[in-house]
């Protein structure tokens, strides 16, 4: 009890001190359990620093474009898939999804995972991720534990929603779900900021706290103790997501200086909205599309192709021993002013995932056909929307069933079960024609 107040005097938050003072029972509980879950110190350090340093976006230092090609035109692809099935095979790789955001900007209010595209199935992006998983072990003849990161605003809804639909099928022991961090916002003066007079306002710790909550949680432990060797980590709003792609996998494995690897496509345009893969002073990582000088956003090849044009899709894979540094290491904060609690200007405090890779020393671009691989839903209309996702998911799976040499109607678009095929494979004409209407099924754009 005094050492909760007295820590709060040594890091300047005198006046919530004093606001604790005032409190008991229930109340005084609550608002005690979110400053112990707080490091003040750090939180003052950070808000003396950030509120002296140059807050310009623009990068510094020398910046150059990280070469990569598509994997698929590579004369190793064969081997990397093969190399990736006998190590799914093993047991030695799990998926860790970043699940903590709501789709409010959908027009949805619930778990982003939850949300349904509109597809014929009508299944939600979990269901989807989660039939692709079960089929993918299946077809390596081992079971693919997932790691599910929430937040506290959805962890509740998405653990509930799993239970009710009896974990699509898979184990319940395969499946490990964990909340992200939270960061106390401070006010534009560095003091607290109450969301209610019990409770702290905290906000998301970035998607770079999620190496700290998987080793707080427990689940790296989790992990270590299954034998995993390798992490395929994405985010739940990417509908095209191969998840464990087994290529992927292999490439990494095949590589013996990389720690990580990451898939990257070709930007749409310089204007696309997507972090560019680069090296910063010699170090491998990701500039974020604000932070980018627009004459590297703008510069061309002599082809006339972008010079920065490697972009990243959220989808990377860690060996064990980077997650096991990156444990210990301390990732850098970024900062935004945003009106928090209806005060303008407050400070919220955020780590990026992809500072881990200049720590890590060392990465593999993997490129891939952003047709097949990448499909964001982010907005209610328009460019990377449910729409958006419906027909590239549509016009995917019709390719899939023509290279099968399989009679589809060209003008319809068609969704193909993940239970049925994880990317294109077993597909044939006495497939399509006792599937149809069940597990593959037909629609217009």
């Amino acid at each position: 009890m005094n050492d909760l107040i007295e820590t709060l005097k040594a890091a300047g938050q005198d006046a919530l001190a004093a606001h604790l003072e005032t409190l008991s029972g229930d109340a005084r509980a609550n608002l005690e359990r979110d400053i112990a879950s707080q490091d003040w110190m750090e939180l003052k350090q950070l808000h003396a620093e950030k509120s002296t340093a140059d807050l310009s976006k623009n990068v510094a230092g020398e910046l150059r474009p990280m070469p990569w090609k598509i994997a698929e035109d590579d004369l190793r692809y064969d081997f990397w898939k093969e190399t990736g099935e006998v190590v799914l095979g093993k047991g030695q790789v799990a998926a860790f999804l970043v699940a903590g955001g709501q789709g409010s900007r959908l027009g949805f209010e619930g778990p982003k995972g939850m949300f349904d595209i509109g597809l014929p199935s009508h299944k939600s992006l979990f269901q989807l991720q989660a039939e692709r998983i079960k089929n993918l072990g299946a077809q390596v003849g081992h079971p693919i534990p997932w790691c599910i990161m929430t937040s506290p605003l959805n962890h509740k809804a998405t653990v509930n929603f799993f239970e009710e639909n009896a974990f699509f099928g898979m184990d319940r022991d395969d499946i490990r779900f964990f909340e992200q961090g939270t960061i106390c916002a401070l006010d534009p003066n560095g003091k607290a900021v109450l969301e209610s007079e019990d409770h702290l306002a905290l906000v998301p710790d970035g998607n770079g706290g999620c190496f700290r909550a998987l080793a707080q949680s427990g689940t790296l432990a989790w992990l270590v103790e299954k034998g995993i060797r390798y992490l395929f980590l994405y985010s739940v709003d990417n509908a095209l997501c191969r998840i464990c792609d087994p290529a992927f996998i292999g490439a990494l494995a095949a590589d013996g200086h990389a720690i990580s690897a990451s898939k990257v496509v070709h930007k749409a345009g310089p204007q696309e909205r997507v972090g560019i893969f680069a090296f910063q002073d010699g170090k491998p990582g990701v500039v974020e599309y604000s932070d980018l000088p627009d004459n590297f956003r703008d510069m061309t090849n002599a082809d006339g192709s972008l010079t920065f044009d490697g972009g990243n899709i959220a989808v990377h894979l860690f060996k064990i021993e980077g997650l096991r540094k990156l444990q210990t290491s301390r990732l850098p904060w970024h900062t935004a002013r945003k009106k928090v609690c209806g005060i303008e200007n407050c400070w919220k405090f955020e780590q990026f995932l992809f500072d881990a890779f200049p720590l890590l020393g060392s990465m593999l671009p993997f490129g891939v056909v952003r047709e097949e691989e990448f499909s964001p839903v982010k907005n209610a209309e328009g460019v990377d929307s449910p729409k958006t996702a419906r027909v590239m998911i549509g016009k995917l799976h019709r390719e899939w069933l023509e290279k099968a040499h399989v009679e589809v109607n060209p003008h319809k678009l068609y969704e193909i079960s993940p239970s049925l095929s994880y990317a294109g494979e077993g597909l044939t004409r006495r497939l399509f024609e006792r599937e149809l209407g069940r597990g593959i099924l037909e629609f217009d754009e």
